[in-house]
């Protein structure tokens, strides 16, 4: 078969080498970039986050610390002052007390107010700022807790470290301990809303260690604590201070105070009212619904909590950045590996479309001798020059074949027999010069029994040594046709090689040799036959003789019944003479050589008739029993033939009384037919040549010697086989098994 040649652009543009340099390239610069640059970003937004959170807790922190010392502060400015101005303040004398009390309040910017009480919780002093940060003047005398302002605490004070929330002080309470030096109030808003908290401390005799009374000092957490939230903050960010129970107590979101309950649900303020002591950083939802991180961490005194919150896209802004200037790096790697790998790409692959371009003209053109230009000697180079040696190669080669095909095409056509390709439909694919002669020139993908059209060709053309009849040109002849599978992957998708060998000359010697020995059976047949005729021949004239004379005789003249007598009995030996002639006839007529359905059975008993009176002159029985509906496929009058000659051969070869047994049975899907002698037998010399023609044991004249060969050949036609078993002295046995066919089958 003819190769197709290449097309220019059969390649998809996704199978082109450039394309695979091109998406090699990419993968090799986006696959290390991605899982480097993937590694290098989650290290780095780590490393940002924990910053943050580092960040966040560091100045939440921090300023805990601050608000906590700014208290402590204040604390350990009214207990310092005591020591020193304890007669002072408790005493009767209001300048020292004024003096005191307004040193304090410019000292403490925080204190919105002092009180002096004495040892019962009476009012001694009293001193408030006003607003632009002046101390007003000294309400002196006897003076009750003002039903607004919260009343001394209800526990004993304690020291500074130890300090708990005290409650709102309703009535007096015993005095505070010797060993307890303050108490810091809950926390509560003033008429105007702003957070505060009062620091009651000890006043004791400095000398005597007596208790002379109190000094209580109110502090504005709102100018205290914005002295420490007025610093730079992030974008975004805000911090707040709560007190265990969530209250607000100072914020720089102003947005905040108006979302009270909404800050208590917070994640963070949640966990520092549930006793935690610090956040170093989460993210969450605030107050606003908005993702943030936030932080906090608790104070020891008073027990407050410092949060600080940002918007998480305002704290991410540095990843985001990093992720963007990552991308960016990324993609002008990724065009540079890109501009490299089609340079690359289009360097490696123009010789290779060179080569290709050049290979193709060879396909185009045919010419094997000619060669492809080498322009490099690199890899490609030695790739071309190999190309050229293959060429080289090719071309003598390609001349051998040429040369190989002229000896087979002589060969082919030189051979008497017909040569077949057929596929798996048994269509043509080829044939030669002596199979056009027979049946044309125009047969390709013709089904090679339609051409053939002989007789027994249907569901037999691929049966082996089978031998067919064709009328061709007016005559008929006969072809013994072989089959030989070929293997499935040739290049013409042939399954089988069909030879068909002329063997008119030999099927037409061997019918007339099968008649020869026919007519020759005959001729030993014809003074048996005429001798068996004679008997009922003589019974006719007897019976005819008496009826003439009876008849003349006026007396004893026959009755009717008498002649209906003697004319039924020459009618019954002259249908016996007809009987006999008929089987004679029959035998000795030339039929078809076609193939039919025949009865075994059937058939044998009809041979056996014409032998009955050779074996009544030897005092021979012949015993034959077969079973019914013994159908096997040939010739009816060719099947006779072989028991003519077969028991013929049985008559000669027994002595007198003796006897012929015949059977015939199924066995499986055979059909067995036995025919057993026991006369003189076959010497073991002669028995390898019994069935060679014109080979007979017999004198001159009772034997032409093709009787067992041509009932071989009859045999083999019909798909059987015949073994002869001969022991001298004890007889022949001959067995003959045939296919056995279902009646009404027409094809084996």
């Amino acid at each position: 078969m003819e190769a197709k040649p290449l097309k220019e652009n059969s390649i998809p543009w996704w199978m082109r080498i450039k394309v695979h340099f091109l998406l090699f390239g990419i993968a090799m610069s986006i696959l290390p970039l991605f899982f480097l640059g993937y590694l290098g970003f989650t290290s780095v937004r780590q490393n940002l986050q924990m910053d943050i959170y580092e960040q966040n807790f560091n100045q939440v922190s921090v300023l805990a610390h601050e608000i906590q010392d700014a208290i402590a502060t204040v604390e350990s400015s009214l207990n310092f002052t005591k020591p020193t101005t304890a007669r002072a303040l408790t005493g009767d004398e209001e300048t020292p007390r004024q003096l005191i009390l307004e040193t304090l309040l410019q000292k403490e910017p925080a204190l919105k107010e002092l009180k002096v009480y004495d040892s019962n919780f009476s009012s001694i002093a009293h001193l408030r700022r006003l607003a632009e940060g002046l101390p007003n003047s000294t309400a002196s005398g006897p003076e009750h807790t003002l039903s607004a302002e919260p009343p001394l605490p209800a526990e004993p004070l304690l020291p500074t470290k130890s300090l708990l929330p005290a409650a709102p002080l309703l009535s007096p309470e015993p005095p505070l301990a010797a060993e307890s030096s303050a108490a810091i109030s809950d926390l509560y808003f003033s008429p105007e809303g702003q957070p505060e908290i009062r620091l009651t401390v000890a006043i004791q005799d400095p000398v005597e260690g007596k208790l002379l009374g109190y000094l209580q000092g109110t502090i504005d957490l709102t100018t205290m604590i914005s002295r420490y939230f007025n610093f730079q903050l992030d974008e975004g960010k805000y911090v707040f201070l709560v007190d265990r129970s969530g209250t607000l107590i100072g914020q720089t979101d102003p947005a905040l105070p108006g979302h009270q309950e909404a800050l208590r649900q917070a994640p963070a303020v949640q966990s520092f009212m549930a006793g935690e002591a610090f956040s170093t950083g989460s993210d969450y939802k605030n107050y606003a619904g908005a993702h943030v991180i936030g932080a906090f961490a608790a104070m020891d005194t008073p027990n407050w909590g410092v949060f600080i919150e940002q918007p998480a896209h305002e704290a991410n802004k540095p990843i985001f950045e990093l992720a963007l200037r990552l991308i960016m790096i990324a993609i002008l790697i990724m065009a540079l590996v890109m501009i490299i790998s089609i340079s690359f790409g289009l360097k490696v692959v123009h010789p290779i479309e060179n080569l290709e371009s050049q290979v193709r003209q060879i396909i185009r053109t045919g010419d094997l001798e000619s060669h492809i230009p080498i322009e490099s000697w690199d890899e490609i180079g030695r790739l071309v020059k190999s190309f050229n040696q293959l060429l080289n190669s090719l071309d003598e080669k390609n001349e051998n074949l040429k040369n190989e095909k002229k000896l087979l095409t002589t060969v082919v056509d030189g051979v008497d027999a017909g040569m077949v390709l057929l596929n798996s439909e048994t269509k043509i694919l080829w044939w030669n010069t002596k199979f056009a002669q027979w049946f044309g020139q125009e047969l390709a993908n013709l089904p090679c029994e339609q051409v053939i059209a002989g007789a027994g060709t249907e569901g037999t053309l691929l049966e082996n040594g089978r031998t067919i009849s064709v009328f061709l040109q007016g005559e008929r002849r006969h072809f013994r046709q072989m089959y030989y599978e070929l293997s499935p992957d040739n290049l013409e998708n042939a399954s089988y090689l069909l030879l068909l060998d002329d063997v008119t000359q030999e099927v037409e010697m061997e019918a007339r040799m099968i008649e020869t020995d026919k007519m020759a059976a005959i001729g030993l047949l014809a003074s048996g036959v005429a001798h068996e005729i004679n008997n009922p021949l003589a019974v006719v004239a007897a019976y005819s003789e008496d009826l003439l004379d009876r008849l003349d005789e006026e007396d004893a003249a026959p009755s009717q019944e008498e002649i209906k007598l003697g004319f039924k009995t020459v009618l019954e030996q002259i249908v016996r003479c007809k009987q006999i002639t008929a089987q004679l006839l029959g035998f000795a007529r030339k039929r078809d050589s076609g193939s039919d359905l025949i009865d075994i059975g059937i058939a044998s008993a009809q041979t056996l008739g014409l032998l009955e009176h050779k074996a009544r002159q030897k005092h021979l029985h012949l015993h034959f029993q077969g079973e019914d509906s013994l159908f096997a496929l040939g010739n009816e009058n060719e099947w006779q033939q072989v028991v003519l000659n077969l028991v013929t051969n049985a008559l000669d070869a027994s002595a007198e009384e003796g006897i012929i047994e015949l059977r015939s049975y199924r066995e499986g899907p055979k059909i067995q037919f036995i025919i057993q002698d026991y006369g003189e037998g076959i010497p073991q010399d002669h028995l390898k040549k019994v069935f060679d023609p014109f080979f007979t044991t017999k004198s001159l004249g009772q034997g032409t010697g093709l009787g067992l060969y041509v009932s071989y050949g009859i045999i083999a036609k019909m798909h059987g086989e015949m073994i002869l078993e001969s022991t001298e002295g004890q007889g022949t046995k001959v067995t003959i098994s045939l296919p056995f066919h279902e009646a009404g089958e027409q094809s084996p």
